[in-house]
């Protein structure tokens, strides 16, 4: 009788901390990503857009110029035709779709700085964190980009 009861205590024990720790997992709606996004170190702003059922992203702004103080170019495209073009406007996110569970998949993320394109997963840790994480084999690489008002942003810094 006392392992009946033993397990039955253990088992209802499992089923409180299982479903407390589901209740501690907030799932966003598939627009939360929407917005603008501070890039690490303050080194530029991505805005997330939606079209056509599918989400996007373009660079709104750099800290990094050219040496003479023009707008940043894309240099280290292997594709030499789109060397002069800005970053700044740039579509660097294209086509990502709402998977479920604070993640959004299936899409392309271009980095100018490098000239390659990667096919990452975005994962939505709480409102104002966006983890963009690539992964290639074994290797994986996760970018936190942090969601920021604009105009609060450049008041505060500038």
């Amino acid at each position: 009788m006392t392992n009946i009861k033993q397990v039955t205590i253990l088992l209802v024990l499992l089923i409180f901390y299982g479903s407390s720790i589901i209740a501690q997992t907030t799932s966003y709606n598939s627009d939360a990503i929407l917005g603008t996004w501070l890039m690490p170190d303050n080194e530029g702003i991505l805005e997330v857009f939606k079209e056509n059922e599918l989400y996007h992203g373009k660079i709104i702004w750099l800290k990094k110029t050219e040496d003479d103080g023009s707008p940043l170019k894309d240099k280290e495209n292997p594709d030499e035709n789109l060397r002069d073009r800005e970053v700044i406007g740039l579509q660097v996110m294209n086509n990502f779709k709402y998977e479920g569970e604070n993640i959004w998949n299936g899409g392309t993320f271009y980095a100018a700085r490098k000239g390659r394109e990667a096919e990452p997963d975005l994962i939505l840790v709480n409102p104002n964190q966006l983890n963009i994480k690539i992964s290639i084999l074994i290797f994986s690489k996760t970018i936190p980009l942090t969601r920021i008002d604009t105009a609060q942003y450049f008041k505060e810094n500038y």
